[in-house]
């Protein structure tokens, strides 16, 4: 019996295309290829994330981003729409099936967890978005590391209550490999119809979160 599921939350239950589409939106006012934003801005945030040393808190993350954006692409004022983009985040929404989904897991008696790179200044409203209570909530901000980094997943599981748990995640490179490390069951939300890594087998995979029912 699995009594405790660990859930990524960014693209996993919250949606996060209004966010890469709000940054679009300002390159594209910025007369900046906006492909090239994107990918730009991408390649900068992670290596911030794992790059520097120091950890830094996401909100504080996305205006360095930012600025290494305004030097890579040789333009100003990027920063100037850093509220904006904190706004968004904020204001992001679950997928569809994802609310519906955790009310009937609390109903059949599971304890439910995030663990996410966000930190608590963004984390707080789109907790309030997904109308759940969960029993835990852990975050790059209070364990100073990032996934995949594996002292984030040493951390959780250290204060984890049992050892029947599954880890449920969209993220391949920054969830499911660092899980499968630490010997989690693992399932996959692959809504992209990716091809995973066969090296990283057994984990179970589907393709929204209402089918997760179906490995539990």
């Amino acid at each position: 019996m699995t009594d405790l599921l660990t859930f990524d939350c960014y693209g996993t239950l919250i949606d996060t295309s209004a966010f890469w589409k709000e940054l679009e939106a300002i390159a594209l006012e910025q007369g900046i290829n906006k492909t090239l934003m994107v990918n730009t801005y991408g390649n900068f945030e992670e290596r911030l994330m794992y790059g520097e040393g120091l950890f830094t808190v996401y909100s504080d993350l996305i205006y360095k981003t930012l600025q290494y954006c305004e030097m890579e692409l040789d333009v100003e004022k990027l920063t100037d729409h850093y509220d904006r983009l904190i706004k968004v985040h904020k204001d992001l929404s679950p997928f569809p099936e994802v609310i519906d989904t955790l009310k009937s897991l609390k109903s059949k008696g599971y304890q439910t967890a995030i663990m996410s790179n966000s930190d608590w200044n963004i984390m707080r409203y789109n907790l309030e978005s997904l109308e759940h209570d969960f029993d835990a909530v852990y975050l790059a901000e209070d364990l100073h590391a990032y996934k995949p980094q594996l002292s984030f997943f040493e951390q959780v599981q250290s204060k984890l209550s049992t050892n029947h748990h599954v880890h449920i995640a969209a993220g391949f490179w920054w969830d499911m490999v660092p899980a499968q490390r630490m010997n989690w069951r693992r399932v996959w939300v692959n809504r992209q119809s990716k091809k995973g890594l066969q090296n990283c087998m057994p984990y179970g995979e589907v393709k929204d979160l209402n089918e997760v029912l179906n490995y539990l």
